[in-house]
């Protein structure tokens, strides 16, 4: 295992780490806020679904590139997919914040 192999496992580690620890300090401050309501719920379940529906549609793009000859590995592809997932779940999070 070499050096870039060491330092790509402590990013993944901590990206991890760092992920739960802010859905964790999250809930948290939300609940000494009050703020785990039935609206916080809602934001949830409704911003997941929201994430997942980005996340097909790009998996779908992602086919579409592969079939017209785009040379893509798995690798890419997953990092690609797991960024569009979180920044979609962090952005309609933020959507139905504002509109709810």
């Amino acid at each position: 295992m070499g050096l870039d192999h060491a330092l790509s496992l402590l990013g993944l580690l901590l990206g991890a780490l760092g992920g739960a620890f802010g859905l964790w300090w999250g809930r948290k401050q939300a609940a000494r806020n009050r703020g785990l309501d039935e609206r916080y719920e809602a934001i949830t379940t409704k911003s997941l679904a929201t994430a997942w529906k980005i996340t097909l549609v790009s998996i779908y793009i992602l086919f579409i590139l592969l079939i017209c000859g785009l040379q893509l590995s798995a690798v890419p592809v997953l990092g690609i997919l797991l960024l569009i997932h979180m920044a979609g779940w962090a952005f309609s999070t933020i959507y139905y914040n504002l509109k709810i």
